[in-house]
C-alpha cells in the first residue's frame, strides 16, 4: 500500500485534473458564447434562451472536479487538515450545485433528439439524483464522524461528477473513426462512461476496505 508521501497520490491528482481539463475548457467556451449571444442554432438555442442553469452547472462542476482531485491526496489531508475541510465543504456545495442544475437542464431544456434520446434522458436523471444523494450522505457521515463512509460516498459522487471527462475518452475514438455519434449510439456511449466511473469507484472503495490495504 502506498504511504501518504507516495508519488502515486500526486499522479492520481494529476490524472484527475487532466481528465477534467477538456470538459472545463469546453464549458468555458460555452459560457463565453452564451455571454456573447450570437446566432441561434439547434445546439445553443436552449442555452441562450435560459442561460442560468448551464452557467451555474459549468462553474459548479469545474470547481467540484478540480477541488475533488486534490481531496484524494493523502499527504494534503494529513499535512493540511483544515485546508482539506474547507476544500471539502466547497467541493460538496459545488457538487450539489452541479447535480441539481444538471437535473434542471435535463428536465427543462428542449434537447434535440439526435443529442438525447429517452435512454440518455433517464440516465441523466438517475445520475443527478444519485450524485445528490451521495453528497448528502457524505455530509451526514462526516457530521457523525463516520470517516470511512464519508470517503466512500464522496468517491461515488466524484465518479458521477467526472462523467463528462470520461465521455470525452469514450466518444473521441468513435468520433475519429466514424464521425460524431448521434441518437441511440450517443446515448449508449455516454451512459457507458458513467458506468465505467461507477465501476472504478466501487472497486477503489472495496480495495481500501480490505484489511491488507490498511496503513
Amino acid at each position: 500500500m502506498s504511504t501518504p508521501s507516495s508519488p502515486s497520490w500526486k499522479l492520481l491528482t494529476a490524472l484527475l485534473l487532466l481528465l477534467s481539463f477538456v470538459p472545463i475548457a469546453a464549458g468555458a467556451v460555452r459560457v463565453l458564447r452564451v455571454a456573447a449571444g450570437g446566432e441561434l442554432t439547434p445546439d445553443n438555442a436552449r442555452f441562450i434562451a435560459m442561460p442560468a442553469p448551464v452557467v451555474l452547472h459549468i462553474v459548479g462542476a469545474a470547481i467540484f472536479c478540480v477541488l475533488g482531485a486534490f481531496q484524494f491526496d493523502l499527504a494534503l489531508r494529513r499535512q493540511h487538515p483544515r485546508l482539506h475541510r474547507i476544500g471539502g465543504r466547497l467541493a460538496a456545495a459545488c457538487g450539489l450545485l452541479a447535480a441539481l442544475t444538471g437535473l434542471w437542464m435535463t428536465a427543462e431544456y428542449d434537447i434535440p433528439a439526435a443529442m438525447q434520446g429517452q435512454l440518455l434522458f433517464g440516465v441523466r436523471i438517475a445520475v443527478g439524483l444519485a450524485m445528490t444523494l451521495a453528497l448528502v450522505l457524505a455530509v451526514l457521515a462526516v457530521l457523525q464522524r463516520c470517516m470511512v463512509e464519508h470517503q466512500a460516498w464522496m468517491v461515488r459522487a466524484y465518479a458521477l461528477g467526472q462523467g463528462a471527462g470520461t465521455q470525452v475518452l469514450v466518444l473521441l475514438p468513435v468520433t475519429v473513426m466514424v464521425g460524431a455519434p448521434t441518437f441511440l449510439l450517443r446515448d449508449v456511449l455516454m451512459a457507458l462512461a458513467w458506468g465505467l466511473n461507477v465501476a472504478v469507484a466501487e472497486w477503489l472503495i472495496r480495495r481500501r476496505r480490505r484489511p491488507t490495504a490498511r496503513l
